[in-house]
């Protein structure tokens, strides 16, 4: 199947945002102003840092406050997350896969904030939440340009990685991990977070020894899939249905974080208890 795809194009406040970021010293006055001049943005940047996962000490009032409590960074990581919802979802009938987006960006910038193994690779806690909100918005994509997309791919639910991109290439000539690279590529990500989505599938791959990827994308990945185990655990925490043993992809990633599991298993738990009380921050 070979249909033209619909990729969401990069609004026009992601290139004056970039413009701002990319000046020698970049002005949070000025980003401030630009958020303020769309209703609809402001409001919603607000809502997020003031949401449960974002929770902290004092509410956040103003976008002025929040640049200067998250820095310009976060903030313009936001400021992306909502632009692509507010592109891909304008009627705000995909809660559930955004909420799913936001927890693991969440525990991907955590991560990246804990781990010594993390923060001295190109993966900042700032590019840990795009690359946590980004991780499957591929098939969100997929979604919006094919019907049968939904109800064809929880036909694959079982398949790893390699296997799904290999079904859905067969299928619709294109997969979610590409696209998820053409996308974070068009919206302003680093490179390295775009070739780290777009190489998810051979990222695991070469976890498990099959392949080969450069260190900054098997390093994003890692982190990646240890926030994606870490949600899964959260929400199996509230069906008393912990998992018992780490899978083996899990495994030769703590290996190659060179993370010993017991202090993997500290930091799940601490994690998983801040989400069920709303303090991850």
């Amino acid at each position: 199947m070979s249909t033209p795809l619909m990729i969401p194009p990069r609004p026009e406040l992601l290139l004056q945002l970039q413009t701002i970021l990319g000046s020698a010293e970049p002005n949070p006055g000025q980003m401030a102003e630009l958020i303020k001049q769309d209703v609809a943005l402001y409001t919603s940047v607000l809502a997020i840092v003031n949401s449960p996962l974002f929770r902290r000490a004092q509410r956040i009032h103003s976008v002025d406050h929040a640049l200067s409590v998250l820095g310009m960074p976060r903030v313009a990581a936001l400021i992306q997350s909502v632009a692509l919802r507010s592109s891909l979802d304008a009627e705000g009938h995909w809660q559930q896969f955004w909420d799913s987006a936001t927890e693991v960006a969440v525990l991907c910038q955590c991560l990246a904030e804990r781990l010594p193994h993390i923060s001295s690779n190109p993966v900042s806690a700032d590019h840990a939440y795009s690359l946590g909100m980004m991780h499957d918005i591929g098939s969100a994509v997929m979604r919006t340009n094919y019907p049968d997309y939904q109800p064809w791919v929880r036909a694959q639910a079982n398949c790893n990685a390699a296997q799904t991109r290999k079904a859905e290439r067969e299928r619709y000539a294109t997969d979610r991990f590409e696209l998820a690279g053409r996308l974070a590529h068009d919206w302003f990500m680093p490179d390295f977070v775009a070739a780290a989505l777009a190489l998810q599938a051979h990222a695991q791959a070469a976890l498990m020894g099959k392949a080969q990827v450069s260190d900054d994308v098997k390093n994003a990945n890692a982190l990646l899939i240890l926030a994606k185990d870490i949600s899964q655990e959260y929400h199996r925490y509230w069906n008393f249905a912990s998992r018992a043993s780490l899978d083996r992809l899990l495994v030769r990633t703590l290996e190659h974080l060179a993370l010993p599991e017991h202090e993997y298993l500290d930091i799940k738990e601490d994690l998983v208890e801040r989400l069920a009380t709303s303090e991850l921050a």
